[in-house]
């Protein structure tokens, strides 16, 4: 019961900073929180890794916002079944990426050039994905420790 509750709530959360709408901490800490302290571990860490992403919707600056909607687009489009390449050249070529969801993400299986050009950055920014992953990795460990009260599992901050 509670793992579906966290899956649905996290699912919309994540599905609307995929759309590069603002999502505020609070707000998903309101729902995820209190959850969370009953969930398995590793849906724990699910919900703290939601958290950060929030905190960085909310207080980063907006490329920093920007990067997270192109992270995110590039790290769910490996979900699912891979995408007809055909479906993602027609996706490219209508220029629907202001219109992505995360249903319409999964199984694109962008490149991070892709995810980038998807919200209107340069395709050659590499170092904007390892700035994204410093400042989600810091925010985390933030975040977990603010909800459990201990410090954050090192298999996170290590890259997991």
């Amino acid at each position: 019961m509670i793992r579906e509750l966290l899956r649905e709530d996290r699912l919309s959360f994540w599905d609307r900073l995929i759309q590069g709408e603002r999502v505020k901490q609070s707000e998903v800490a309101s729902i995820v929180t209190k959850l969370a302290h009953a969930a398995p571990p590793e849906e724990r860490t699910s919900c703290i890794l939601l958290l950060a992403a929030a905190r960085i919707s909310e207080e980063e600056s907006k490329t920093m916002q920007r990067n997270l909607v192109a992270a995110l687009r590039y790290w769910f489009s490996y979900a699912g079944t891979k995408s007809s390449s055909a479906d993602c050249k027609n996706l490219l070529t209508e220029s629907k990426w202001r219109d992505m969801d995360l249903l319409t993400c999964m199984g694109l299986y962008l490149s991070w050039s892709e995810a980038m050009c998807s919200v209107g950055a340069s395709g050659d920014d590499y170092t904007a994905l390892k700035r994204l992953k410093d400042t989600l990795r810091n925010k985390y460990s933030k975040e977990w420790q603010r909800t459990f009260g201990s410090p954050s599992p090192s298999n996170f901050a290590h890259g997991r």
